[in-house]
């Protein structure tokens, strides 16, 4: 994992982190655990029995077992994972499943959440206590959100966090063979965005009863008794959806010059003969096929496609100066509604494509080039403003009497470009007595 986070997304990263429910943390401090470690204890105590699982030595994604000396036998963890990465525990050793987020026939769950620091906790409040048996991790999408379902009120017991990006929006996910079926009596989604929702269903198949009011906005991030519903040890099925602006603008971003020009180069010549009185005008071509990249992710979460823009203006100035005038746009365009899977990054390859009109003067031969020196864009953060229309109370909304009197609102958007785009463009032309 080498991801690389502003301060400011490491520091809503950890927000997020916190926001859901850990383990009781023991004392005294744990021992430091180096990056990528999670560290068993036999009992409570930091001098006990104890093994390492280090996230690099497993394949993500895939069911481990625990060596046979601590199968049933950890009371106490402590972890130190990368933000983003999540190792489960199970206390059974269940198959393979076809989604690995899947925790079918996997028993109670322990979900191990990082936050690029030393962490610690009991198994005995969570009732894995002397039970986990097996193991994966992975990398999750923490920016959107998760959803945690409890097995006891007041949001205590064994429970279960759902990481939304690991299964399909507006699809009803079963819950079949999961410890937690039909024995959930409390959730808590603190760690939604506040366009998200969560619905909880009776029967597998999607009918029977709802508990229909789980959402990102709202004074209220959990329900500690799912009774006061009708709704106890009655989940069987659940799906998330997330509420799409009616309308979004969002600004462009204008890219400064490259710091890295002449990278790579291309160039197009011509010559030919000015045999009339007068001066002609003549242009200068250059196209290069895929000369041009550029790569695009987004920190908004809340979407199922994103489109680029590049609009460039290019100039090259007096002719024979080695100076240009390259302006280069990017317009963003989010899909709300292709697809049911979020899709964060985005690649585009642009050809180069440029005419430089210039005279020839009376009764000349002339030569002429041009070249476009190609920049390097190294991975960078860039900002700019989404201005959204919902078509409900949105926190910070506010009613926009020209839209329809939805509830307008402007987002800051993160968007993360590298890429490769014209940096300078130079030409130059000789004329000549004609032979």
């Amino acid at each position: 994992m080498d991801n690389v986070y502003t301060p400011e997304q490491r520091s809503r990263l950890l927000e997020q982190v916190n926001n859901l429910r850990s383990l009781e943390v023991p004392t005294p401090a744990p021992p430091y655990i180096p990056s990528g470690v999670v560290r068993l204890f036999a009992s409570e105590s930091w001098n006990s029995k104890q093994v390492d699982l280090n996230i690099y030595d497993y394949v993500a994604n895939r069911r481990q077992r625990l060596p046979n000396s601590m199968i049933d036998d950890a009371e106490w963890v402590a972890w130190n994972l990368p933000v983003g990465a999540v190792m489960t525990f199970t206390d059974h050793v269940p198959n393979q499943p076809s989604n690995a987020a899947s925790l079918e026939g996997g028993g109670r769950t322990l979900d191990l959440i990082g936050s690029g620091q030393t962490r610690a906790g009991s198994l005995r409040a969570n009732e894995m206590r002397n039970n986990p048996a097996a193991f994966w991790w992975r990398e999750v999408d923490l920016w959107q959100g998760a959803v945690q379902f409890f097995a006891d009120p007041n949001c205590t017991g064994n429970f279960a966090t759902i990481f939304l990006n690991e299964w399909p929006r507006d699809t009803l996910i079963n819950m079949s063979g999961w410890w937690i079926e039909d024995a959930t009596s409390a959730v808590s989604w603190k760690a939604l965005t506040d366009r998200q929702t969560v619905t909880l269903i009776q029967n597998r198949d999607g009918s029977g009863k709802r508990y229909d009011n789980i959402k990102g906005w709202g004074s209220f991030k959990e329900v500690g008794n799912l009774d006061d519903y009708d709704f106890d040890d009655t989940l069987s099925c659940f799906l998330w959806s997330s509420k799409d602006p009616k309308k979004e603008i969002i600004d462009p971003i204008k890219l400064p010059k490259s710091a890295n020009a002449n990278s790579t180069s291309f160039t197009s010549n011509h010559a030919g003969d000015n045999r009339t009185d007068l001066a002609q005008k003549t242009t200068l071509r250059l196209r290069q096929e895929e000369a041009q990249t550029l790569t695009v992710e987004t920190s908004d979460s809340q979407h199922t496609g994103m489109s680029i823009k590049l609009t460039q203006t290019e100039r090259a100035g007096a002719e024979g100066i080695a100076t240009s005038e390259t302006t280069v746009e990017i317009g963003f365009t989010y899909d709300f509604t292709t697809t049911k899977t979020v899709t964060r990054t985005s690649s585009k390859t642009i050809a180069v494509e440029i005419e430089q009109e210039f005279n020839v003067p009376a009764q000349k031969h002339f030569v002429a080039d041009i070249t476009a020196s190609i920049g390097t864009y190294p991975p960078a953060d860039y900002h700019t403003r989404a201005t959204r229309w919902y078509d409900y109370a949105v926190p910070n909304g506010v009613r926009d009497p020209a839209e329809n009197n939805w509830y307008k609102r402007e987002e800051m958007i993160t968007f993360r470009l590298s890429g490769s785009l014209t940096s300078d463009i130079t030409w130059h032309m000789e004329a000549s007595r004609l032979a």
